[in-house]
């Protein structure tokens, strides 16, 4: 499969977003290792269930320094499982349930530790809701026949991912920096979150002649 013709099968299937900036960046990582985990023959599900682990492992002990790259992990497992799919001709309904299922359950164990290496609860259960809340917005929209959902907002869940990693490195290096990169995602969230309901808004202000 040639670049182009995978990236227009994700475009597509991510309700025509628009291949620039850091999806750019994680396509072309995601296309390496789906190309490569072909000669393996990993399913996409399996891969799924890998990020789901690595983030139990990650939460299991917060503290240690092997959270870090559990976190990547995760992320990484859950996020070319869509693009092994692609390459081996296996989307399906159950496999789109089961990766967004996924992600929340993965997410939520992301946000666990970043309370737990000091994140203030309050920060970390209102972000929390604010992506999962947006996360949902989408697929219900989805459900509603609004086709074009390729709104890239500035907190996608690599983002997410980036920032508690930024909060992970700080506390392992025994900086200050936890609870401001958690403020930081909080803000970039929100913001999200409303563009991702203007979307919404306009959509069936459309569909209605509003």
């Amino acid at each position: 499969m040639k670049k182009e013709e995978f990236n227009s099968i994700w475009s597509d299937l991510h309700g025509g977003a628009e291949i620039k900036g850091i999806v750019k960046v994680w396509l072309a990582i995601s296309f390496a290792s789906a190309k490569a985990l072909l000669k393996v023959r990993v399913t996409p599900n399996i891969l799924t269930l890998l990020g789901i682990v690595f983030a139990v492992a990650m939460a299991v002990n917060p503290l240690s320094l092997w959270a870090i790259p559990l976190l990547v992990l995760s992320l990484y497992a859950d996020g070319i499982d869509g693009s092994v799919a692609i390459f081996q001709k296996r989307q399906s309904s159950f496999g789109a349930i089961l990766d967004a299922t996924a992600d929340r359950i993965s997410e939520s164990l992301w946000f666990y530790v970043a309370y737990q290496i000091g994140a203030p609860a309050w920060l970390v259960l209102a972000t929390y809701v604010i992506a999962s809340t947006q996360e949902y917005a989408r697929a219900r929209l989805g459900g509603l026949g609004v086709s074009d959902l390729g709104i890239v907002t500035p907190a996608e869940r690599p983002v997410r991912a980036s920032f508690i990693f930024i909060a992970l490195v700080s506390y392992a290096l025994g900086l200050e920096l936890v609870d401001l990169s958690l403020a930081i995602l909080a803000i970039l969230q929100v913001i999200s979150f409303g563009l991702v309901a203007r979307f919404a808004r306009n959509s069936f202000r459309n569909d209605f002649g509003a």
